[in-house]
C-alpha cells in the first residue's frame, strides 16, 4: 500500500528540511561574509532558486509517480540511470553524514566536551533509522507535531532578541557591491536551498498541491533565514557575529527576560534537536527507500539497519573539524550541490520529455 502525505504535510518538511542546520549554521558565515548586508544574500538566492524549482517541478511532473531513483532507471535505462540513482542514493547518505556531524560537534563543543562524539551520532541514528522503517506518513505526521513547538520557540526567541535591539549596528548597511553579494551568495544556494533536491524523493506521495507546498516551503525558509541574520547582526553586531559558529546559541545564552528568567539556551538546544532530528530522519529516508527503490526490496529494515554504522563512520571520516567543514563549503558547497540539484534533474527531465514523446510519436 502507497504511503501518502498531504501538501500541507510535505510544506512543512520543505520547511524542515531546508532550515534544520541551516537556521543554526548559516548566519555566521553570510554575516562573516557581507557584514550588515548578509540578510540579503538569502533573498537573492531566494530568486535563483525560482529557476530550479521550475526544473524540479518539470522532472516531476514527467513521471508524477516515480521518485528520483525511479525516475533515473525508468528515462535513463538500468546502466545509466542506476548509476545516477547510485549518485543519489550516495548524496543522500552523504547528507545524513554531514546533519549527524553538525549536530554531534554541536553537542561536543557547547554542552558536552567530555563524551565521545560516536555516542551522539549512534544515537541519533538509531532513532532515525526506527522513523526511516516506519515510513513517510510517520515523519509526516511527527512534524505536524513537532514544528508548532520549534516555530514558537525561534518567534519567542525573535520578539525577546528585540529588547536587545541596536539600529546603529546595522550600519553602514548597503555596502556590499552586487558582483560581492552574488559571489557570497553561491554558498548559500548550495546549502541549504539545492540540497532541499533530497525531499524530490517524497514527491510521489504528496497527494495534492506539490508545487503550492514547495514555493511556499522556500518562501518560508528564505523569509526566516533572512530574519535571523538581521536580528544576529542587531542585537551582536556584525563583528561579533561573524566570529561565532552558532550566534544564535550566544544571543539566547545572554538573554534576560527578566531576572528570575535566564538561561535559556536548553530551550534553544532542545529547538534545534528537534529541528536537526527531523531533517535527519527525511534524509535517512530518502536513502532508505532509494536502496529499495533500486534493488528491489520490499522490506525497509534490512536497508535502514546497516545504514547506522555507515553514517556514523562516515560522518567521522568526511568531516575533520568544525572549521574544515566551514572551508569545504565555502569552497565548493556550490558546485558540489550544482551537480545533483540542478544538471541531474535538468537531464532527467529532458530525457522523460524526450522518451515520453517519443512513445506518443508512433501513435500520431
Amino acid at each position: 500500500m502507497k504511503e501518502h502525505i498531504s501538501g500541507w504535510q510535505f510544506f512543512l518538511i520543505t520547511v524542515n528540511y531546508s532550515l534544520g542546520t541551516a537556521f543554526f549554521i548559516r548566519p555566521g558565515s553570510m554575516i562573516a561574509s557581507t557584514k550588515q548586508d548578509g540578510w540579503m544574500i538569502p533573498l537573492l538566492a531566494s530568486v535563483f532558486m525560482l529557476a530550479v524549482l521550475w526544473i524540479w517541478l518539470g522532472m516531476a511532473k514527467v513521471y508524477p509517480n516515480l521518485s528520483i531513483v525511479q525516475l533515473a532507471v525508468e528515462v535513463a535505462g538500468k546502466p545509466i540511470g542506476g548509476f545516477i540513482a547510485l549518485l543519489y542514493i550516495w548524496y543522500f547518505i552523504q547528507t545524513s553524514s554531514w546533519v549527524t556531524r553538525n549536530l554531534g560537534d554541536f553537542m561536543k563543543t557547547i554542552l558536552m566536551p567530555n563524551t565521545p562524539i560516536t555516542a551522539f551520532h549512534i544515537m541519533f541514528l538509531a532513532i532515525a533509522c526506527y522513523a526511516a522503517i516506519k515510513g513517510v506518513e510517520t515523519i509526516a505526521r511527527t512534524s505536524e507535531i513537532l514544528t508548532p513547538f520549534v516555530i514558537f520557540v525561534m518567534l519567542t526567541i525573535y520578539v525577546c532578541a528585540l529588547k536587545e535591539w541596536d539600529w546603529g549596528k546595522l550600519e553602514p548597511m548597503f555596502q556590499s557591491s552586487f558582483n560581492k553579494l552574488m559571489k557570497d551568495t553561491g554558498p548559500v544556494i548550495g546549502f541549504p536551498y539545492l540540497e532541499t533536491v533530497t525531499i524530490m524523493m517524497l514527491a510521489p506521495h504528496v497527494k495534492s498541491r506539490l508545487k503550492t507546498a514547495l514555493l511556499l516551503g522556500m518562501t518560508v525558509t528564505t523569509l526566516l533565514l533572512s530574519g535571523i541574520v538581521l536580528i544576529t547582526v542587531g542585537v551582536l553586531g556584525a563583528s561579533r557575529s561573524s566570529h561565532q559558529v552558532y550566534p544564535l546559541y550566544t544571543i539566547v545564552k545572554e538573554l534576560q527576560i527578566a531576572e528570575f528568567i535566564e538561561n535559556l539556551e536548553s530551550t534553544i538546544v532542545i529547538s534545534w534537536t528537534i529541528w536537526i532530528f527531523l531533517k535527519l530522519c527525511i534524509a535517512y529516508y530518502c536513502a532508505v527507500i532509494g536502496i529499495c527503490q533500486l534493488f528491489k526490496l520490499k522490506n525497509r529494515t534490512g536497508a535502514a539497519i546497516p545504514l547506522i554504522f555507515l553514517i556514523a563512520g562516515i560522518a567521522i571520516t568526511l568531516n575533520d573539524n568544525v572549521i574544515g567543514n566551514i572551508a569545504w563549503d565555502k569552497r565548493y558547497i556550490f558546485q558540489y550541490s550544482c551537480f545533483y540539484g540542478i544538471v541531474l534533474p535538468l537531464l532527467l527531465w529532458m530525457l522523460g520529455k524526450f522518451k515520453k514523446r517519443k512513445r506518443k510519436g508512433p501513435a500520431a
